[in-house]
């Protein structure tokens, strides 16, 4: 892996001022609005944010409320992580001491593991006693015996903690042992991926950004993608793939008319997700309606499963996005991701890969990361500086990352309201 810091320039020349102009511009108003929001819709404990930045159009792609990666962010801001997350753990309780964190049993995948151990290491300097604790027994492969509730108190291996932090996205369903617990449970168990689905939180996203940009008078289309969904679908037996067809159909048309609106010279494509679920698995990318009757073999076994083996059986059909960014020196395409504690975003990295282009899923094995060096750059925009210039282009990095938060803080208060 390599931790470099660089920093990333547009391959295009067709950057959209106004939309540049208008986020850096009105920074008093956007501020101002977020805070009113934040008000009424608390953030989730944490998220990271998966964006695209064509030059034309910038918005996130996916939003995760179990991130890894902890381990790719810059080292250098460490003191401003932990500020955050105390913070964040204070606004849920000060009484709390001993947080348990639940991962994910990837106990082979050396970089979540280093992902765990950096999330352990900054609650641990945040000032709080810290136990992980994998939910799943490797051996029997049911929950683990460790795990006990005693009248609805999570208890694990005689550590009783104050509140419980998911770093596992609950694939395979919210087990029983959660049930009636008094902790508090960080983010809410029902905002996993049994419960969860892209498709309602780009509904989410998508009126959010109504709102933002009927504020700032510019269009929603510059920072969303749009986005269709089909019932269930079966790619084996290809149940359900003319529902499939209809909306691409739908989709490309809505995708041509922006492009020739704005006069953006590329070829539209789309992303074919699976509706829940995460590690880059389950996408495929289509440049064509036609391509859909085309799918061979090979294709349709890649669209069947899941992360842990869960079976695909609803998709979620999304605008493509081009990544017009390349890093320099290495000159890779890349993609920034943005992390947060709360509403506080607290730095991020650019997710790049040399053997992909600025329409393909960067989340894929080869894949390298840099830290973003952002200090203050995701909060405060500079009038005096280019537009398009690194704090900036950072500050509406920042924008977009709280937007999508804000879109999963509105998820969480409907399921807890």
């Amino acid at each position: 892996m390599q931790n470099i810091k660089s920093i990333a320039e547009y391959t295009k020349s067709f950057t959209n001022e106004e939309l540049h102009s208008s986020i850096i511009k009105n920074h008093m108003k956007i501020e101002a609005w977020f805070r009113n929001q934040w008000i009424k819709y608390p953030a989730p404990f944490y998220t990271s944010i998966d964006i695209r930045n064509s030059g034309y159009k910038i918005a996130p792609v996916d939003t995760n409320l179990f991130p890894a990666g902890f381990n790719n962010l810059d080292k250098d801001l460490e003191f401003l992580y932990i500020s955050a997350l105390q913070h964040a753990m204070e606004r849920i309780s000060p009484k709390i001491t001993k947080v348990l964190i639940i991962s994910e049993n990837h106990t082979r995948n050396k970089f979540y593991i280093s992902s765990i151990d950096s999330l352990s290491n900054l609650i641990k300097k945040a000032g709080y006693e810290v136990k992980v604790a994998l939910l799943i027994d490797e051996d029997s492969l049911q929950i683990n015996p460790k795990f006990e509730n005693k009248d609805n108190i999570l208890i694990y291996d005689h550590f009783i903690p104050d509140a419980i932090l998911l770093n596992n996205d609950l694939s395979s369903g919210v087990p029983d042992i959660f049930n009636n617990i008094i902790q508090p449970i960080l983010p809410d168990k029902n905002l996993g991926w049994t419960n969860r689905s892209k498709t309602i939180h780009f509904e989410y996203f998508s009126d959010v950004v109504n709102n933002f940009s009927n504020l700032l008078d510019i269009d929603a289309w510059l920072l969303e993608p749009l986005f269709r969904n089909c019932g269930e679908i079966d790619f084996k037996t290809k149940q359900g793939e003319d529902c499939l067809v209809r909306h691409a159909t739908r989709l490309f048309a809505l995708i041509e008319e922006k492009y020739k609106y704005y006069g953006i010279d590329e070829d539209p494509y789309i992303m074919i997700k699976a509706d829940s679920g995460t590690y880059g698995m389950g996408i495929m990318k289509i440049k064509s309606v036609e391509e859909l009757s085309k799918l061979n073999r090979k294709q349709r076994t890649k669209m069947l499963k899941t992360k842990g083996g869960n079976k695909l059986d609803k998709v979620i059909l999304q605008e493509g996005i081009y990544s017009n960014e390349k890093l320099k020196p290495i000159n890779q395409v890349a993609e920034p991701v943005i992390y947060s504690f709360g509403s506080n975003l607290v730095g991020g990295f650019y997710r790049s890969h040399d053997m992909k282009t600025n329409s393909e899923n960067l989340n894929s094995p080869g894949m390298t990361f840099h830290p973003i060096p952002f200090k203050d750059a995701c909060i405060n925009p500079n009038n005096e500086e280019s537009i398009y210039s690194d704090t900036n282009k950072f500050y509406i990095y920042g924008v977009i990352a709280r937007l999508a938060i804000l879109a999963a803080a509105k998820e969480l208060y409907n399921i807890e309201a």
